[in-house]
């Protein structure tokens, strides 16, 4: 069930990314910021859920798995960095350049991938690993389709500032 919400929202997601993208849906609208909320939402309660309870696992190391807690932590605390910095998660109406943004173009991003792959490996869950590599595509798309738009939006600046940063 939780593999079956994961993927779902994912689908949800970057289906929201291409209306964006389109031009075919208001980002200022309250409600569809409301519905990619809880879709985020129960996307990352579903992933959290589903690795603990993932019927294929391995043994691993023990400082391997502390080590992959660590980067979920780390993860944690980039994404919320980062939306504590933006103030919001929609509508930024400028380049930031200072703070998390300083070395990585995209943070939350970067600590989605760091969830993604420090709590599959923390539980030695192989199936959610693989499911988390479908995740890991997708936000990849996401940060390519936000790369297009700030490159449209702020030409010569972003294309340098985007030279001296990491993801």
């Amino acid at each position: 069930m939780f593999l079956s919400l994961f993927l779902v929202c994912l689908i949800i997601r970057t289906g929201y990314e291409l209306l964006k993208k389109s031009g075919k849906v208001n980002t200022g609208s309250m409600i569809f910021f409301a519905i990619i909320f809880v879709v985020m939402f129960i996307l990352w309660m579903s992933w959290f859920n589903m690795c603990p309870q993932d019927p294929i696992q391995i043994i691993l190391p023990d400082v391997l798995r502390w080590i992959s807690f660590s980067l979920t932590m780390i993860g944690f605390g980039l994404a919320l960095g980062t939306v504590y910095q933006l103030r919001g998660l929609e509508n930024i109406n400028h380049l930031v350049t200072t703070g998390l943004f300083l070395k990585f173009r995209h943070p939350m991003y970067t600590g989605f991938i760091l969830w993604i792959i420090g709590w599959a490996v923390y539980h030695s869950a192989i199936i959610s690993l693989v499911a988390g590599l479908f995740g890991i595509g997708n936000i990849l798309y996401w940060r390519q389709l936000e790369e297009d738009e700030l490159e449209s939006r702020y030409g010569e600046v972003y294309r340098e500032y985007r030279k001296g940063t990491w993801f």
